[in-house]
């Protein structure tokens, strides 16, 4: 303890009385300038702007003040120009000049990526810093950090989402389908933003969110879908694929048409929760028939609309003759099917 605290004090005292900033920040383009410099007995106009160009953008960097180093490295860029034409500096101090503002633009470059991927950073922070990366010519690498930034978020929160208790089927899939595609939908919306409608940026953002769309969909079939489909819950299967549809089809409106996607991995569990079903009305259907007295009756009463009598003479007879019993069970188990089909007008484009 009597060490550790000894350390700290060292340091303490270290920091009171001050340090050089330059041997902590200096590059090797710094080095370079310094040594043409020292060999210069008297410094021109030129040569006496370049030094304290270069230290203020070394403490701005520092510092981490973009707009002002942004600004700077503006600044030193139009130097060049104006320096190019006219000659005020010799060959060797003009390409130090060129060399160090090229670093500093690299540094302030991956100062900025860093801000992105850090996860405290908010979402307008997030967009501004992407902005100032594409300003300094780095756009491919802003826009993919601005989507990992996005899907790096998204990864936290369900981790934490699964952790949750969800009372049933329903309200997980909501849930999870809001977080999902509302971060797609922000994604979008920040790009568009940030970069426009240019293609190549485009065809990245519809890349990743299929991605995220396809991984949202395995993780559904993963904790509902496949264990539903082939136990024959049409029910449970039909109401988490019309509520992750639902969410999807709001998507549509940042023009992400991502239905596609989910209709091509979600039909063969849909298919396959029919076909259960199906199978079973099929197998029930036989061992009803093979019990069966034959006996003709009218539809039972909870099966036919209320205030309606059986009467042979009226429409309702009409539409429903005497069945025997196996079949009126088949009619019944019938309608449970297609009474989720007009439920759920989505499982149509499905099934």
């Amino acid at each position: 303890m009597r060490n550790l605290l000894s350390t700290q004090a060292a340091l303490v005292h270290g920091l009171a009385d001050g340090c050089e900033l330059s041997p902590m920040i200096s590059g090797n383009e710094d080095s370079e300038l310094d040594d043409i410099l020292d060999e210069k007995t008297e410094l021109s106009k030129t040569e006496k702007w370049l030094i304290g160009y270069l230290e203020t953008l070394e403490v701005l960097l520092a510092e981490k003040r973009v707009d002002e180093a942004m600004a700077a490295l503006e600044e030193g860029e139009n130097m060049v120009k104006e320096i190019n034409k006219v000659g005020t500096l010799s060959p060797s101090l003009f390409e130090a000049l060129q060399d160090a503002i090229a670093e500093h633009r690299q540094k302030l470059a991956d100062q900025l990526a860093e801000t992105i991927c850090q996860p405290s950073t908010s979402s307008a922070e997030i967009r501004s810093t992407a902005l100032s990366l594409k300003k300094l010519g780095d756009g491919p690498r802003a826009h993919t950090l601005l989507l990992s930034s996005r899907q790096g978020t998204l990864q936290r929160t369900m981790k934490t989402f699964q952790s949750s208790n969800y009372g049933g089927v329903g309200a997980f899939t909501a849930a999870l389908s809001q977080l999902v595609f509302s971060t797609i939908s922000q994604a979008a919306l920040d790009s568009l933003s940030v970069f426009s409608e240019e293609p190549a940026y485009t065809s990245e953002l519809v890349t990743w969110a299929v991605a995220e769309a396809e991984k949202h969909a395995a993780l559904l079939k993963k904790c509902i879908l496949a264990s539903t489909a082939a136990a024959g819950g049409l029910r449970v299967a039909s109401e988490c694929v019309h509520v992750c549809m639902s969410h999807c089809y709001l998507l549509e409106t940042t023009g992400l048409a991502l239905s596609p996607v989910l209709i091509k991995y979600f039909r063969p569990f849909v298919e396959q929760a029919l076909k259960t079903n199906l199978k079973r009305i099929e197998q029930s259907s036989s061992a009803l028939a093979a019990a069966e007295d034959w006996v003709l009756a009218f539809a039972p009463t909870s099966n036919r609309p209320s205030g309606q009598p059986p009467s042979s003479h009226s429409n309702l007879g009409l539409l429903q003759p005497k069945l025997s019993s196996s079949a009126h069970k088949f009619n019944s188990m019938v309608q449970v099917i297609t009474h989720f089909l007009v439920q759920c007008p989505i499982l149509k484009v499905l099934i």
